[in-house]
């Protein structure tokens, strides 16, 4: 179980869960932090009356080595064609990387857990919204992930499909350590440096599980 001090890292690191209740205005820029949509690419989203497309649904891994901890999400973020969005963060525990599956509540709360999701999506010309009753549905087979977000009564709100990416953060160090290039940090402070090689076995060992 993740303390509130390292719940809140995972919201400014990986998740960045909206904090509004039943489908209202997400007004915080801030709360969506999960990369721009593409308008093309190999996942696909069916929700409502529209069809939403991204590269893929990531699965991002963040180690932390001081306290030791680690912060795992898998996040997709699609656009339609007539510029609508829709977007899910989802974190998962360590079970996930051998079962290959994973369920979460949807949740308005800022501080996200294995079992929590968030789903917020924008029509075009209108205000960003956010779910927060019902569930998210995830399975991988190999590195194609496909999945289901339902209601509270169980109807189908969204079905995805496509191919899985994985990105791993680690201590600068730990690249050092592998005799890998540590990449310059991208903002002051940082303390983590994408694995982009993944030289290190930590990281080595999860991309593995997911080929």
């Amino acid at each position: 179980m993740l303390s509130m001090r390292h719940g809140a890292l995972v919201v400014a690191l990986l998740l960045s869960a909206c904090a509004k209740p039943k489908e209202e205005r997400v007004t915080s820029r801030q709360a969506l932090t999960a990369e721009r949509p593409q308008p093309r690419g190999a996942a696909t989203v069916r929700a409502d009356d529209r069809t939403y497309s991204a590269p893929s649904v990531r699965f991002s891994v963040a180690f932390v080595e001081h306290p030791p901890d680690t912060m795992r999400a898998v996040m997709l973020s699609a656009q339609a064609e007539d510029g609508s969005t829709w977007r899910f963060r989802m974190s998962v525990g360590d079970a996930f990387f051998t079962s290959k599956r994973a369920t979460a509540r949807l949740t308005p709360m800022n501080v996200l857990g294995p079992g929590l999701a968030v789903v917020d999506y924008q029509r075009a010309g209108e205000p960003e919204m956010a779910m927060d009753e019902g569930t998210l549905e995830l399975t991988v087979t190999g590195n194609q992930a496909k999945g289901e977000v339902r209601e509270k009564d169980g109807r189908v709100r969204a079905t995805f499909e496509g191919p899985l990416t994985f990105e791993c953060m680690v201590p600068p160090a730990w690249l050092s350590h592998a005799n890998a290039p540590v990449p310059a940090s991208p903002e002051a402070g940082e303390v983590r440096v994408l694995d982009e090689a993944l030289a290190t076995p930590r990281c080595r060992s999860i991309a593995d599980a997911f080929r």
